[in-house]
């Protein structure tokens, strides 16, 4: 069993989560007086420091190779 998670139940208890090695499975576990509080907040914090959807960077302006068909790309020519 790995620790994934902290949950808060009431403003007081919080809550591990922990995934089996195995099979998967989810199992929750009340924290004790003795647990490291900071492992705990190090672990309630690893969502903000790795979220789940990678942002994507800003996409730069488009070559005519990108464009596929060597047509030229912006506003048309006048003339």
């Amino acid at each position: 069993m790995e620790p994934i998670a902290v949950t808060v139940r009431t403003e007081s208890r919080w809550v591990l989560i922990h995934r089996c090695t195995n099979c998967g499975r989810l199992r929750l576990n009340k924290t004790a007086g003795d647990d490291n509080v900071l492992l705990l907040m190090q672990l309630a914090a690893l969502p903000l420091a790795t979220p789940f959807v990678p942002f994507a960077a800003e996409p730069g302006p488009r070559t005519r190779a990108q464009n596929g068909r060597g047509k030229r790309l912006g506003p048309p020519a006048s003339g």
